[in-house]
């Protein structure tokens, strides 16, 4: 009992107040924060790859995620990255299937997870727990229509301008190269660098060391919302 005492403040300090998590009943959060246990994730490594058996649910509590989806044979491409407060995993967990996605570490970040067995051992005892994670899927699975319907209905400048407003920090500065910020627009090469020389010329953003900063966040949202 003393152990999980000093454990509990500890994990809740370092959990984002944002994100699915946050808003869960504060009795699921206490189960979850028990569950689980903090973990350091080097850039470029991954939290699981497709094809791979689910083990854990895991929640972003510094740094970024790459999602990436398989395109052909070997070759994959980021969809999204997740800041934090974001969670991820449940669905192959709960469905009992393997893998989908792979999630990276765009940069060093530390993330907390939550085992296979905690999960199931939390469902069969609180069945309301459901619920809880039912939101988690839902709300992943509305991200994935989200971009999808930004693919299919958006210009490529807009799509980008979007996914530059998604992965700013409040100051306005995006940590991702060039390259990546190529792989994760989801458009050929040349439409990317249109709509990156485009965004440049208008004076929206800027290019700095390792990133973006967004220079006129006004021009920008306008940009997002072309059709």
């Amino acid at each position: 009992m003393q152990q999980s005492e000093q454990k509990y403040p500890d994990v809740f300090r370092h959990l984002p107040p944002l994100g699915w998590l946050a808003e869960q009943p504060v009795s699921f959060q206490t189960r979850m924060a028990m569950a689980g246990r903090w973990t350091i994730v080097p850039r470029g490594a991954t939290l699981y790859t497709i094809g791979d058996a689910p083990d854990a649910i895991y929640g972003l509590g510094e740094g970024l995620l790459d999602v990436s989806i398989p395109i052909r044979g070997d070759e994959q491409v980021t969809i999204y990255r997740a800041r934090p407060g974001f969670w991820i995993g449940d669905s192959a967990l709960l469905a009992g299937t393997t893998r989908s996605l792979t999630v990276s570490a765009a940069v060093d970040s530390r993330v907390f997870r939550i085992p296979v067995g905690a999960v199931r051992r939390s469902l069969a005892e609180y069945p309301e727990d459901w619920t809880c994670f039912f939101r988690l899927n839902h709300a992943n699975a509305t991200l994935a229509v989200r971009i999808l319907a930004e693919v299919l209905s958006l210009t490529p400048r807009a799509r980008f301008a979007r996914m530059v407003l998604r992965l700013a920090t409040p100051d306005g500065s995006v940590r991702a190269t060039q390259d990546d910020l190529g792989r994760m627009a989801g458009m050929s090469r040349a439409a990317f660098r249109r709509a990156f020389k485009s965004l440049i010329e208008t004076g929206a953003v800027r290019i700095e060391y390792g990133g973006l900063r967004i220079i006129d966040r006004a021009a920008l949202e306008h940009a997002a919302e072309e059709s």
